[in-house]
């Protein structure tokens, strides 16, 4: 079952009550190129100098990076620091709050796309959601098939020019939620099924555009010999593929012949120095900024954290800072 546009346009209301009825390895083709460059807002990512024109999804616009705050508990959208689910969490100056966005011009009805600090797409999923929480569980995923509708979302307004995030399903949409408006503790974010004329405010996002500026923003990594607690099964070793990288005449992104390493840990910095002695040449991790690639289809985005605690393998893109088209 699919949304229709008069639908999606017909979500809006000015109560602020619980629930309230409603007036009546490269670019992916159609994605906007621009989703991959940015200036450098306060979680975001260093610029690019990658031409497009801009596409617009109101009041997302493809190349800007956002925040996410969630009307009914308050809180941001966070990429949860295991690389896999995601939750609303207070700490609006944390990277894991940032979300680049990318449109999918698709027919008849243009998605959004929001990839997180790790690189990896907000995704629906056909999983339950963990006891306590409503609904289906959402991911943090990579874009490897341009088919991968679970990835994009349908926009629709809510109240006080918030927005509701829909995802389409057979069973009709579905809406991004939080959830523990009452029970604090239960932070997880789901889909949950909607009601089209009478949204929840657990269902309604603020968004908040994230400034772009010249510099990158300052790395946020875990205190040196920090204690970290290993998700079941996951390895402390991951695998690198990397490669030099820049943006070409046409706005896409070249590089160079792919290397892999293994790695111990997830520091940033040890991965940065192990990366520069591999180069060689004088290379120093001062001068690299990173991107983190999530699938084949996926547009990197710039690593300003520690890698996130999954141990399948991690594909960099290493833009060198004094280059006139770095990241």
């Amino acid at each position: 079952m699919s949304v229709s546009a008069k639908e999606l346009d017909e979500i809006q209301s000015d109560s602020d009550e619980e629930r309230v009825p409603a007036a009546p390895r490269g670019p992916a083709r159609g994605v906007d190129e621009r989703a991959s460059s940015s200036g450098t807002g306060a979680g975001g990512a260093s610029s690019s100098s990658a031409p497009s024109a801009t596409q617009v999804i109101a009041p997302f616009e493809g190349g800007q990076y956002v925040r996410l705050r969630n009307r009914g508990r308050g809180g941001y959208l966070f990429a949860n620091e295991t690389g896999r689910g995601v939750s609303v969490d207070h700490r609006r100056g944390m990277v894991n709050t940032a979300w680049a966005v990318q449109v999918l011009r698709t027919v008849p009805t243009p998605h959004v796309l929001l990839r997180g600090a790790y690189g990896r797409y907000l995704s629906a999923t056909r999983t339950s959601a963990q006891f306590g929480h409503i609904g289906g569980y959402v991911a943090q995923c990579i874009f490897e098939f341009s088919d991968d509708n679970h990835i994009g979302w349908l926009i629709a307004r809510g109240r006080r020019g918030s927005v509701v995030l829909l995802h389409a399903t057979d069973g009709g949409p579905t809406a991004l939620r939080a959830n523990g408006r009452y029970l604090r503790w239960n932070t997880g974010v789901t889909t949950g099924g909607v009601d089209l004329s009478c949204i929840s405010s657990m269902m309604e996002w603020e968004v908040q555009v994230i400034p772009l500026t010249a510099e990158r923003p300052p790395y946020q990594l875990r205190p040196p010999n920090a204690a970290i607690r290993w998700p079941e099964g996951c390895g402390e070793d991951v695998e690198i593929i990397f490669t030099y990288a820049w943006f070409g005449d046409n706005g896409h992104i070249e590089h160079e012949q792919w290397m892999d390493m293994q790695f111990h840990g997830r520091s940033l910095t040890e991965l940065g120095n192990e990366m520069a002695n591999i180069l060689g040449n004088g290379v120093q991790f001062e001068n690299m900024t990173l991107g983190i690639q999530a699938g084949e289809l996926g547009q990197p985005i710039p690593l300003l954290t520690d890698l996130p605690l999954r141990d399948d393998p991690v594909i960099i893109l290493v833009f060198m800072v004094d280059s006139p088209d770095y990241l």
